[in-house]
């Protein structure tokens, strides 16, 4: 049996069953998403070859690098797990200023859902997994831009989630709330950031 408790920005999941091991907590505000914080992934862009990796993560990058879907690579997958990839600029939303982002709302870049383990063991593609939202390149702005794609666990296999009903605000947490018990995800398990 499993209860839930919303906080800002954090989706804890307790077990009431001493056997049931899925994940407690769920970071999802632009305050938590340090890119270079979790397990690495490592970005390889498809036309150059250029990896972000951890030794780089949080590099400023030109934009050009990321004008098609990276190739993703994850060496902590688990097998028979899926994952969500959400790729989103973490000081894009509308409402943002140059001293930071208000409340937990940034731009969505990318959603794809029941991606597999093997997938982003060998390098996953944009073919992989089950696009929910389609990926669009970030751009330059006025003033510097964090940038982040991070990878969670689905904690009950395959779901479905609807499309955000924007791209501009996009609250993750809302989000990963609209998802949750079918969808319930863990993390992030991983993730890299850039600066643009």
């Amino acid at each position: 049996m499993w209860s839930s408790v919303f906080f800002p920005g954090i989706l804890l999941l307790i077990s009431t069953a001493a056997s049931d091991s899925i994940c407690t907590v769920t970071l999802s505000s632009p305050e938590q998403l340090d890119g270079c914080s979790f397990s690495p992934l490592i970005a390889m862009a498809d036309q150059s070859g250029w990896t972000l990796s951890k030794p780089n993560c949080g590099q400023t990058v030109t934009a050009d690098l990321f004008e098609v879907p990276p190739i993703l690579f994850f060496d902590f997958a688990e097998p028979e797990k899926l994952y969500t990839l959400v790729f989103v600029d973490l000081d894009g939303a509308s409402s943002s200023t140059s001293s930071g982002q208000s409340e937990d709302k940034m731009f969505l870049h990318w959603i794809v859902v029941n991606v597999p383990e093997a997938a982003l063991m060998q390098g996953m593609t944009s073919s992989d997994g089950d696009i929910v939202m389609d990926y669009l390149p970030p751009s330059a702005a006025s003033y510097e831009h964090r940038f982040g794609f991070y990878l969670y666990e689905q904690a009950f296999g395959t779901c479905y989630p609807p499309m955000p009903n924007s791209r501009e605000d996009f609250s993750l947490t809302a989000w990963i709330q609209s998802i949750y018990p079918e969808g319930t995800l863990c993390g992030p398990v991983g993730a890299i950031g850039f600066n643009l």
